[in-house]
């Protein structure tokens, strides 16, 4: 379901500002069956789905954070970083105009729009709907393309010329492939890329050189630009062939199931739930939980004493958004080093490799902290795996539960209480009061 900008111009002789008299229009943003711009007309009293504003400082906030929108990832630090917020919301694009409070932002394949109510008392109009959506980053890349397009043209059209949008727009269009990473790999780390210093722009290159293609998009989105240099050679390290033991894995391999299109309606979670269920269907386990390294160990038919050293702490540097990572040992057998942590903890992040191992096989792999979707399909994986939902639905048999339920539950699964609460919540098994 693509996001679509639907517009028609409108005279505005009163306006200011070439660009924003000859880009007022009327502005409807659609998303499958949900209208973004729905607002309540106090003057008119009634509900309409268009709003007017100038689509130049829609149209210019998009090309703006374009590399943003499109390729900064979230994670738990720049979720609450108001510079965070600022790049990936249409607020920044008011300008003094009612546009509506709309947050967009990249997961890898996948752009969350989430929208919430707003007022403005000047206008006298109010946006009431408040919902999120997921959607192809393609699509929107594609829709936002053609609205900047359109702006562009009728500023062309109206004899504007030499303005900011049209610049940067036509930097963003002959940017090559080198250059589009560069600028990808910047605006994942949050770094403006045609704003960075020499200093900047040698470490954004370097990042090139020091860590495999393979995890440098999974890198960016949990690196401390502040200290990049010393966490990214750290992860490096961390991820050199034969600095740990391997694990045969020859059990959990043999179950992995040939590629299919996405489960469920295509979200990463979903995908994550479906394949662990595969997997545990094809290995035969049945729907109880793997509550200790002993189970887990019996589960993979692995020497529960290799699986112990598999999983123990190792350093993995001050890259603190790191959990762990994949990569392989002297003879090419996957190997783990993951952050110290409860051993419940570790079990959770061994299983988010088991996941890496079955998807990318024979690639090195990062478990962080990110909100990507290889990130979200590896934690929703671990998650079904050691704590099926089948086996909670089986042993709750009330609609709410309080805290002292979940941690029986995480006790008797041998996982965390967080971890219960989400399989709860996220299969609709039951709320937690």
């Amino acid at each position: 379901m693509p996001i679509t900008f639907e517009t028609e111009w409108v005279a505005a002789d009163e306006i200011r500002g070439p660009e924003l008299a000859s880009t007022w229009a009327s502005l409807l943003i659609r998303v499958d069956d949900s209208v973004i711009t729905r607002v309540l007309d106090q003057r008119a009293r009634t509900v309409r789905d268009r709003v007017y504003v100038p689509l130049y400082p829609l149209a210019e906030s998009l090309v703006t954070n374009w590399w943003f929108l499109l390729h900064e990832v979230g994670n738990p630090v720049k979720s609450d970083d108001h510079a965070f917020k600022q790049r990936h919301a249409l607020v920044s694009a008011r300008d003094g105009y009612a546009f509506p409070r709309l947050h967009m932002a990249s997961s890898g394949s996948r752009v969350l729009l989430a929208w919430m109510p707003d007022s403005f008392l000047w206008a006298r109009i109010e946006y009431r709907g408040r919902d999120e959506i997921w959607i192809d980053k393609n699509e929107f890349r594609a829709s936002c393309t053609d609205l900047v397009d359109r702006v562009v043209r009728r500023l062309a059209a109206c004899g504007v010329e030499g303005t900011f949008l049209q610049e940067e727009w036509e930097s963003i269009r002959a940017a090559d492939q080198d250059e589009s990473l560069f600028c990808k790999t910047a605006a994942g780390l949050g770094w403006d890329p045609y704003a960075l210093n020499d200093a900047q722009r040698a470490a954004v290159l370097r990042l090139a050189d020091v860590l495999d293609p393979a995890i440098l998009e999974e890198a960016v989105a949990v690196l401390d630009g502040a200290r990049l240099e010393e966490h990214a050679t750290a992860i490096a390290t961390a991820l050199e062939p034969g600095r740990y033991a391997g694990l045969p894995l020859e059990h959990l391999r043999a179950a992995r199931p040939r590629p299919t299109a996405r489960a469920e309606g295509g979200s990463p979670w979903s995908a994550g739930y479906a394949l662990a269920r595969d997997v545990r269907q094809r290995m035969g386990l049945d729907d109880e939980p793997l509550p200790s390294t002993n189970a887990l160990g019996e589960a993979l038919r692995e020497d529960p004493a290799a699986l112990v050293q598999a999983t123990r702490p190792r350093s993995l540097g001050g890259a603190d958004l790191v959990n762990g990572v994949v990569t392989a040992d002297a003879d090419g057998l996957p190997a783990f080093a993951l952050r110290g942590g409860p051993a419940s903890s570790r079990r959770f992040h061994f299983c988010r490799g088991l996941a890496e191992v079955l998807t990318s096989p024979g690639s090195p792999a990062l478990l962080t902290r990110a909100q990507s979707d290889r990130q979200q399909r590896s934690r929703a994986f671990a998650a079904e795996f050691l704590a099926p939902a089948a086996a909670l639905q089986d042993r709750v048999h009330r609609p709410v539960l309080d805290e002292e339920d979940v941690e029986e539950l995480a006790a008797e699964f041998g996982v965390s209480p967080l971890l219960i609460s989400h399989q709860l919540e996220n299969h609709q098994i039951a709320r937690i009061w």
